[in-house]
């Protein structure tokens, strides 16, 4: 094929849904229902062709309108994080800074809902597809006045497939649903590898006809340029800025990432990847070994005030490059700031639900773990940033080099401690800080351990 053919192909492919006729196609019939079954079957055979597999997806296609699979992408969201847990991660990322509390909640729901036009069903088992999507005229009509027939024409693909054929292949390659309670971290790291692998075979099954595999593989083509953006969330448009920064990781980077493997070694490899990679800074970083899991226990400290642990999280090294990116609006720092994660553990304690009804009574406390000193240091220096950012004008109190600084607002009060290669960063009432951090002017000073030798 030549250069200006497959430049042609790209671009249609890229743009031609763009003019697609806006009016509403005919619900499905019968047969449109019985072509949608074979259609699935023929995705999936090349799909399973595609990742190497001598199997097809076990998966039912049946039609569902947009209260469905919303429904269907809500049951599993709260599954994967129940809304009691949300709520409370939700008041731990805004005591950080990192959104107004829905955060947390949103993310997962976009995560399960996927791409649009279809989702799975609440087990998983089926596969929930708009009635206009996948019908039999679809890239019938004529190619000069039909941009799904132009794309049909050029690629020998309908536009609809390539999203089946990422379904199909999440259905073969994802395994089973995280267990317990679901961490930012890991929901973010699993997420990135599985969406990078689906979309790559959904952009071989698209291109590869027109010999374009390798630029694929390659990264040269993008899912989110490709159909006009249909292989990632529209949450990438309209969700908050912290939801966003979050999904582009997944879809965007995740991609690249699972492209870069791919080069390597096919899909056996990215494979392999996967059941080793569980933290986004294993995803970040393919040129390293995946890290070894860091043991955080939980504070005694909150128990002693009455309060009890409610939701706990892991940001990784993902969270924070946000979290740091978006307080300071400076990229680079977030990066210099998430760099020698090597483990954190976020919690949100609260009193009885009768005596703290949501209000934000409680603390949260964020305690990191870092590979160097100078990590950890770097990690200290965003926070402060990070709190200069949020209140402009305001004293951040203490100094970094002798691990203890603090910022005393009416509402919180903010304390970041550094010692080695750990840091913590508490936040919480006034009342509850004066309890565990007493003001020596009124009574003297803290009674604290004296230190050992060791």
């Amino acid at each position: 094929m030549t250069l200006r053919r497959v430049l042609a192909v790209v671009a249609l492919v890229a743009a031609g849904v763009a003019a697609r006729d806006s009016a509403p196609r005919a619900a499905a019939t019968a047969a449109g229902d019985a072509y949608l079954v074979r259609s699935l079957l023929i995705v999936g055979e090349r799909i399973g062709a595609i990742v190497h597999l001598n199997r097809t997806p076990k998966l039912v296609p049946v039609r569902a309108d947009e209260a469905t699979r919303l429904a269907a992408a809500q049951s599993r969201a709260q599954r994967l994080l129940p809304p009691a847990e949300a709520a409370a991660r939700g008041r731990a990322w805004r005591d950080l800074g990192f959104g107004s509390g829905t955060e947390p909640q949103d993310l997962v729901l976009a995560l399960e809902s996927d791409i649009a036009g279809m989702t799975f069903d609440a087990t998983g088992d089926r596969l929930l597809v708009d009635p206009q999507r996948l019908l039999p005229d679809s890239g019938q009509g004529d190619p000069d006045v039909d941009p799904d027939a132009s794309i049909l024409l050029s690629t020998g693909v309908a536009p609809d497939e390539p999203t089946a054929g990422h379904y199909a292949t999440h259905a073969l390659l994802d395994g089973p649903a995280l267990a317990g309670t679901v961490t930012t971290d890991a929901l973010l790291a699993r997420a990135a590898l599985a969406e990078g692998t689906a979309n790559l075979a959904a952009l071989i099954f698209l291109f590869g006809g027109v010999g374009l595999e390798s630029e694929v593989v390659s990264g040269a083509l993008h899912p989110e340029d490709s159909l006009e953006g249909r292989l990632v969330s529209e949450a990438l448009r309209t969700a908050s800025p912290v939801v966003t920064h979050l999904l582009e990781f997944v879809y965007l980077d995740g991609f690249a990432q699972a492209a870069s493997i791919a080069r390597k070694g096919g899909f056996s490899r990215l494979a392999q990847e996967r059941r080793l990679r569980l933290t986004t800074r294993d995803v970040l970083h393919l040129d390293r070994s995946p890290a070894p899991a860091v043991a955080i226990p939980e504070p005694a400290i909150p128990a002693l005030l009455g309060l009890s642990a409610v939701d706990r999280d892991s940001l990784g090294e993902q969270g924070i490059v946000a979290l740091v990116s978006l307080l300071t609006g400076k990229d680079n720092l977030g990066l210099i700031a998430g760099d020698g994660w090597a483990a954190d553990a976020l919690w949100r304690f609260e009193p009885s639900a009768a005596a703290s009804n949501g209000s934000g009574d409680g603390a949260t406390v964020w305690l990191t773990r870092w590979t160097s000193d100078e990590d950890a240091a770097d990690f200290a220096y965003g926070l402060e940033r990070c709190l200069q950012a949020r209140y402009p004008g305001e004293t951040v109190e203490g100094e970094r080099s002798r691990g203890s600084q603090v910022l005393r607002r009416a509402d919180r009060v903010y304390r970041i401690e550094t010692s080695g290669m750990q840091v913590a960063f508490r936040v919480a009432t006034a009342a509850i800080d004066e309890k565990t951090n007493p003001d020596p002017k009124k009574k003297g000073p803290a009674s604290r351990p004296k230190p050992t030798k060791n």
